[in-house]
């Protein structure tokens, strides 16, 4: 008698192994099919990580092309526009280097210095042809008093910002030179310069200086500067004559 309970010798019944075979044959395609389902469902947080930084570039990139296809107007006012400034605001200084000794230009309105302290009687040597004027020291002129001629000395400054030294033609008694209708008409055109813009040209044909006046134009900005400092740029050492020696003595007199 057979103690063994399965008939079957084989403990795989061939229903079995056939089950086997089949599930096994199977579960690879399902496994497969189920990867693929998962990778054909949308990923949101993955869309957005990809298409964000996408966007972001072409963004990126429109703006740049929006930046380089706008042409910047050369005449936008924003780029143009200044405010009225001086050269004080610039912080731009003008040194005087040198002061002109002559009447103003007949093509110039011009203002005279208003303090009484900034002029000066005195003599001096003009020399027409060169049109320079040597100023002469009291040491000197009563020696050559012939020579020199009788003036004041008036600073001016003009509309363009020009400064000179005026030398105004005095009546000189001690000569006994009249006074003249040019000297008169010139020292009222100083007078008026204190306080008015003046323009003065010569006239001919009255032997006199016609004056016209404006007051339309602003008061002018006279520069720091002393009325000394005026003088030794005007004249400096070489216009300044305190010795009979100077060559302009000399000149004069006819030595060499």
């Amino acid at each position: 008698m057979n103690s063994n309970p399965n008939p079957n010798p084989n403990p795989a019944s061939p229903s079995a192994t056939t089950t086997d075979d089949r599930t096994g044959a199977t579960q690879p395609f399902e496994q497969e099919n189920h990867r693929m389902s998962q990778n054909l469902k949308p990923n949101a947080a993955a869309s957005d990580q990809e298409k964000g930084p996408q966007e972001d570039k072409d963004v990126g990139n429109n703006a740049t092309t929006s930046t380089e296809t706008v042409p910047k107007d050369p005449f936008d006012l924003a780029n143009i526009s200044v405010s009225s400034v001086t050269s004080e605001d610039l912080g731009v200084e003008k040194p005087i280097i040198v002061v002109p000794v002559d009447k103003p230009s007949k093509q110039s309105f011009f203002r005279v210095h208003p303090d009484p302290t900034f002029r000066t009687d005195a003599r001096i040597i003009r020399l027409d042809a060169e049109r320079e004027s040597y100023l002469v020291t009291n040491q000197i002129w009563p020696a050559i008093p012939g020579e020199t001629k009788f003036v004041r000395l008036i600073p001016y400054i003009t509309r363009e910002g020009g400064l000179g030294l005026w030398p105004v033609s005095l009546p000189d008694d001690l000569l006994g030179k009249k006074d003249s209708n040019w000297a008169i008409t010139a020292r009222a055109a100083a007078e008026y310069a204190e306080t008015k813009w003046v323009r003065m040209s010569a006239n001919m044909q009255l032997g006199r200086y016609d004056v016209m006046t404006s007051a339309s134009i602003p008061d002018p900005v006279w520069p720091k500067i002393t009325f000394r400092e005026i003088l030794e740029k005007a004249f400096g050492k070489d216009h300044l004559i305190d010795s009979l020696d100077h060559p302009i003595i000399r000149q004069l007199q006819g030595e060499g």
